[in-house]
Parts: C-alpha cells; structure tokens; sequence
C-alpha cells in the first residue's frame, strides 16, 4: 500500500510519547508498504529529517509558521469560536504542500496524526484514517476539572466546549478512527454510532527497553515524561506537594527524580536535595533501571501512556493512579500498584521500596504482559488489517 501519515511534528528524535508512536508507526510500516511523511519541522531539523529517510519512501517537511505569543494568543482565543488548539496548528504550507503530494500521485491510506490537524483540508478519494492519540477533549475536560488555578480552568473550559464540536466534526470527516484504549474507543462509539474504529494501542520496543541487571536503590523514584506538557506537569506537583511529604515520614531519605524535557520554572523550582529536576536526558533508562519505584501520579489526560508500557518492558516496578494506568490491560498487584490520593499512593510506593521480592514479582508479569500484547510490530499489524478493512468497505459502498 501507498501511505501517507501527515504530522503536526516531526517526530525525530523520538523522545516523547507522541513523537515515540508516529515514528514506530511509521517505521513499522515501512518494513512492507511505501509511506510518505509530511510534517511540521524546524529549520535546525535537516539531520533529523534525513534520518526519517531511512525509514520512509519520502519526507516532506515544511516550516512551522511565526505564532503570536503563546499566552497573548490564548487570552485572544478565549473570544474567538474556534478552538486555541485548532487555530495555533493551522499551516498554509502544509495544507499546500498536501495539496501538491495528492495531486501528483495516489494514496491508498492517508493517516492524520491526531485531530489536533483538524484545520487541514483533507479532500481526496484515498482512504481518510485519523489516529487519535488521545481523545483531546476528554484530556481538555479533565484539565479543567483538576486544575487549581482559575484562569487555567476557564481557559481548559473554553477550549474543551469548542475542541469537543471540533473533534466530532473531524470524525465524521474520517473513514475510519483509531483509538489506544478501550474505554475511549467505547466513549467513540457512543458518540458515533456505525463509524468504523479500532483500538491501535501504544506500543513498546521490547528489545530497546529490557531487564538489566543493575544495582537498586531502594531510596530513588523516578517519574518520566515529556515535562512541557500539562498533565506530565500536574503530576510532579502532586508527587512533590502531596506524597512525597507522606513517603518521607518513613523513609526520609528518599530522592523524586522528575526526568524529562522542557521543565517550565514551576518544576524547576522543585528542585532540592530530595527533588532532582533533570530536563531532557540522552536516555531514560539508567534512571528507570535503578530507581527502587516508578511513579505514574497522573490526575488528567487521555489514551494511554508510554511511560507506563516503557516501564513495564524493563520490568520495573511501578504505582500509578487508574488514570495514569488507563487503557492498558494492568491488574492491581500483579503488573502494577494502583492509587488514586495521596495517602494510598504513599503507601503503595513505600510497599514497593520495602519488599523487593513484590517489585520483582511485579515487574516479572508487566514484562509478559508486554511481549504478549503491546510490542510495535504487533500494534502495527493490527492497524494494517483496518486498512484492509477500511479499503474493503471502501470498495462495496462504490
């Protein structure tokens, strides 16, 4: 097949989740069919761009365009009917250069990398595939339910109200959806009923993220994750603020190390000598693979979360909230702790510093659960027969 998968992001390195399942999707896909990238870059990408060659027929990418200041322009959204969300990633040079690709040749799959594309005019007889990473106005919904500053509650209101209309409306746009859990892909299909959709889970490479046999420290948790992005935010406050004050009541000398990209000023003023704030490290690994505990607080978002599959590949034990955990076939003590206020949090993440015969345990069955059901090459297997699905009922309804 001929496909072309269209990104708001170029996802090279892929060192975030989104980014992480563009380029496995991509990359997997490249093994038997001829896939064709456009993307959002920036002009000190080349390399990166070039890389994407290896796994891809073609890559086009096309500047990003100068945005007001980002706080300025959400104020302006507020009165404005279409969503933030929509408005900022609104790209003549991408809607031309899609223009210009589908008029020179066929496609038989064109995929859309979340519906935060929305904007783009997708017009073509190619089978139209959207692949929602998260259903964004669940995330937008829960924002504003959990956030604690009032202007970032109306402003996720706002935004939720509008991208909720705007996210239908690119559904009924699409031939077909593609979801990473279950529960959302419920939540689908009682909003559109008779549309197709598959559940495309989140993968893990199973041979990049592994046991290694590595000395404990049974004082260290970590938390991983892109830090820019909001819910990644939340939940290092509530980690710092809330339960790690609790953990620290026994075992004082535990050290929280928040790993990741982008920290805004609000994370970095976390940092201490039991807080270490990194930002953007050359791998994970080493911290994941020697921390006593993973922590997965989160409070708000949608779909499922890499972070967790990543650690389970590695085989390290792990408390999450339900809702950081979601859409991934986890049961309570056997993969995985899970609790949901601070307390009982502390509690799961003491359990698991004080018995190392749990966390191996624990991390024996995350391990199994993810060779049998979330390694990228099977997560993509299942998207190539909606594919053919798709084409087929294509093919009668003509």
């Amino acid at each position: 097949m001929k496909i072309l998968i269209i990104t708001p992001s170029l996802p090279y390195p892929p060192h975030w989740g989104f980014g992480i399942r563009v380029f496995q999707i991509a990359k997997n896909l490249g093994k038997s069919h001829e896939v064709t990238l456009l993307t959002i870059a920036e002009e000190n990408q080349e390399e990166d761009i070039n890389t994407m060659r290896k796994y891809c027929k073609a890559v086009h990418a096309v500047p990003g365009e100068q945005k007001n200041q980002r706080r300025y322009a959400q104020l302006l959204s507020l009165f404005h009917p279409k969503s933030f969300l929509q408005s900022s990633l609104k790209s003549k040079a991408l809607q031309a250069k899609f223009t210009e690709l589908i008029n020179q040749e066929h496609f038989d799959i064109i995929q859309v990398e979340s519906s935060h594309l929305a904007s783009l005019n997708l017009a073509s007889d190619s089978t139209l595939v959207l692949d929602e990473h998260n259903i964004e106005y669940m995330l937008l919904q829960r924002m504003y339910q959990t956030e604690r500053s009032l202007v970032r509650r109306l402003f996720s209101w706002a935004e939720f109200v509008k991208f909720q209309r705007e996210e239908k409306q690119f559904w009924d746009r699409a031939d077909g959806v593609v979801l990473t859990s279950e529960p959302e892909r419920s939540q689908f299909s009682e909003m559109c009923p008779g549309k197709p959709v598959t559940c495309g889970p989140n993968g893990v490479d199973i041979d990049f993220f592994k046991p290694e046999a590595t000395e404990i420290d049974r004082n260290s948790i970590v938390l991983t994750g892109l830090m820019r992005y909001r819910p990644n935010i939340d939940a290092a406050l509530f980690m710092v603020n809330d339960i790690l004050p609790l953990i620290h009541k026994r075992r004082p000398d535990v050290v929280f190390s928040i790993v990741g990209a982008g920290p805004p000023e609000e994370i970095r003023r976390l940092a201490s000598r039991h807080v270490v704030v990194t930002d953007l490290v050359p791998d994970v690994r080493p911290y994941a693979q020697t921390a006593g505990a993973l922590v997965v607080p989160l409070r708000m978002g949608s779909g499922t979360r890499l972070k967790v599959l990543e650690g389970l590949a590695m085989a390290r034990p792990m408390v999450s909230t339900a809702l950081g955990c979601e859409g991934i076939d986890v049961l309570h003590d056997k993969h995985i702790l899970i609790a949901n206020d601070a307390a009982s949090f502390a509690d799961e993440v003491l359990k698991v510093l004080d018995e190392p015969d749990l966390g191996q345990r624990l991390g024996s069955a995350g391990r199994t659960l993810v060779e049998e059901k979330y390694s990228w090459p099977t997560v993509v297997d299942g998207l190539e027969q909606f594919y053919e699905e798709l084409r087929t009922r294509s093919s009668h309804l003509r």
